[in-house]
């Protein structure tokens, strides 16, 4: 779709930033070349991943956010991989004596062979979520005739923890609005957690109910030719760009045979 085939009275979605303004496609088929190309090379091309995702982050200008989601999932759980693999994994050099636990360094080898897995294909996917506006994604599955029902799984999908994170921000604005304490040590934190979990639950299946009623009111299950009154562009660069990609993805994949064979 280009602009001049809009068609009178479609409004066109964009963003105020050149990286975020790609289309949908353009960056998911990135995400996708970015995690498996990361997993050919071994940490050489973990680290030029991770590399290229934080460059990208900060043309998108999602840096902090990107940043702040990264270290809490990609990081973290690479690290307690290490942790844990170092600790439990016996071997014949020993680092450090932990109590009960030795940590060597084949567990660490290891352990660092399963966090650069799980970096290079997080990175791109958490890069992914900055990125893509979730309401573009949906126009662009729209555009290109995916199911209805699809559509609406993948946004549902993307949109669930952000969902979850507000409604636990307001039970606990309101436990606090009690006097229930929720800012102390961490032991008075879990506390005050674990009475939250109740209508947290509640309120997600009571949205689920009112998510359908909204769907049904607006003919989600109708058949038919579907229109809209938003679009996003896929430009002529746009699919340079995904072209490139795949030959980039192409000629890794034919290095690394090079390599296996040689």
């Amino acid at each position: 779709m280009t602009a001049a085939a809009t068609p009178p009275g479609v409004e066109l979605v964009r963003e105020d930033n050149r990286v975020r303004s790609l289309n949908p496609m353009t960056i998911a088929v990135g995400t996708v070349v970015l995690a498996v190309v990361s997993q050919m090379f071994g940490t050489a091309s973990v680290l030029g991943v991770v590399l290229v995702c934080f460059v990208l982050a900060v043309a998108g200008r999602r840096l902090r956010g990107f940043t702040v989601a990264w270290a809490s999932t990609a990081l973290l759980v690479s690290v307690v991989i290490v942790l844990m693999q170092t600790i439990f994994i016996a071997g014949e050099r020993v680092l450090v004596e932990v109590w009960i636990f030795d940590a060597t360094v084949e567990g660490m080898q290891r352990g660092w062979l399963f966090a650069q897995r799980i970096l290079g294909v997080a990175t791109p996917i958490v890069l992914a979520v900055q990125l893509i506006s979730r309401r573009r994604l949906m126009l662009e599955l729209e555009r290109r005739r995916v199911s209805p029902k699809v559509t609406y799984v993948v946004v549902a999908a993307l949109n669930l923890i952000p969902q979850m994170r507000e409604q636990m921000t307001t039970i606990l604005d309101a436990q606090r609005a009690r006097g229930v304490e929720t800012d102390a040590n961490w032991f008075v934190r879990v506390r005050a957690f674990l009475p939250t979990l109740v209508p947290l639950i509640l309120a997600s299946v009571l949205s689920v109910e009112e998510k359908a009623l909204a769907l049904q009111a607006r003919g989600f299950t109708l058949s038919g030719p579907r229109t809209s009154l938003y679009a996003v562009l896929d430009t002529a660069a746009d699919r340079a760009i995904r072209r490139v990609l795949l030959a980039l993805l192409l000629a890794a994949v034919a290095g690394r045979v090079v390599l296996w064979v040689l």
